[in-house]
């Protein structure tokens, strides 16, 4: 991981690493999961769940797919 990495918050800023729609994310949410490319959070008042990634490991869990021969 880098030092000069971020976390962005939401499937909505997951989704734009990739320039897909929220939707393909979410569907793909147990694989990002297993691989450890996303987590949850607790923000704000009250707390509620926010999911989580560096992009950075975003992009390393996609080329993973792609070595593999699956199409993202």
């Amino acid at each position: 991981m880098e030092n000069n990495d971020f976390i962005i918050f939401g499937w909505d800023a997951i989704a734009d690493v990739f320039k897909v729609s929220k939707q393909t994310m979410i569907k793909r949410k147990d694989e990002l999961m297993e691989y450890g490319a996303i987590f949850y959070q607790y923000k704000g008042r009250p707390p509620r769940r926010v999911v989580c990634a560096f992009p950075s490991m975003l992009k390393t869990w996609a080329g993973t797919k792609t070595t593999k021969g699956n199409i993202f």
